[in-house]
């Protein structure tokens, strides 16, 4: 049975889309079955995935909003995982989510339709603590939160953690946090080690993944080329965080 992450931070920029896709994707390489779903209208996790989101005939919205069998909706590319995409269709999800019966467990139905298929299921969230957010966190087991190494990221994850505690209290007392993913590090500057440290310190009864991701421009220009990022033709050190983390969850799964 599968074990359902939500990737989610309200602050966009973070390498929330990349952290999900590179990390599906090295799932996938160590034989594990993985699904991923995308819940941001911007589609950026289809695009990394190899897809062109407005050329999609259905998306995730159908099934959210229509009903549409996710199964018609599910595809797969040529790097071991599936996916339920997503196009900017979904922007107008939450105007019709909000007087929907069982508004805020529209998603939680779809990622129950795989649960006995899949190891891993990824969810990529919008950078909001909207409806979808919400339903994505309803969804889960748990929770990675990706946090670039600069200061407004840290402190945007304060009211993320506000959420996810009303989540737990009235959606899904399951719900736990795996823990906390620095991003987009770089060990060159002052600012980014102070904000490892800080962290630490602002967050103390939450896992920090000691797999910090490095920053580097192999991320964009692999996300460009709609390929993983271990496909660059020089390693990129960043990318080895996700292999490691990828590994670290199938132990403790």
């Amino acid at each position: 049975m599968a074990t359902v992450f939500v990737l989610a931070n309200q602050k966009g920029g973070v390498g929330k889309t990349t952290s999900t896709y590179n990390l599906g994707v090295a799932l996938a390489d160590i034989g594990q079955r993985v699904l991923l779903l995308d819940l941001d209208p911007q589609g950026g996790l289809t695009y990394c995935a190899g897809f062109e989101p407005e050329e999609l005939g259905k998306t995730i919205y159908h099934s959210l909003i229509r009903n549409t069998n996710p199964r018609e909706v599910l595809i797969s590319n040529d790097y071991g995982v599936d996916l339920l995409p997503a196009n900017i269709d979904l922007s107008i999800a939450e105007f019709q989510l909000i007087n929907a019966p069982a508004r805020e467990r529209r998603v939680t139905k779809i990622v129950n339709e795989f649960r006995d298929e899949y190891d891993f299921i990824l969810i990529d969230s919008q950078p909001s603590l909207g409806l979808l957010t919400m339903n994505s966190l309803a969804a889960a087991d748990q929770v990675i939160i990706p946090v670039s190494c600069e200061y407004l990221s840290v402190r945007g994850t304060h009211a993320l953690l506000t959420l996810i505690a009303k989540v737990k209290g009235t959606l899904n007392s399951q719900l736990t946090i795996a823990g906390i993913l620095p991003t987009m590090f770089d060990s060159r500057t002052l600012h980014g080690r102070a904000i490892l440290k800080l962290l630490e310190t602002e967050f103390p009864n939450i896992h920090l993944f000691p797999h910090t991701v490095a920053r580097s421009i192999r991320f964009a220009e692999s996300a460009a080329e709609r390929v993983p990022v271990f496909e660059a033709k020089i390693q990129v050190p960043g990318a080895l965080a996700y292999r490691e983390l990828a590994r670290d969850l199938v132990k403790n799964k």
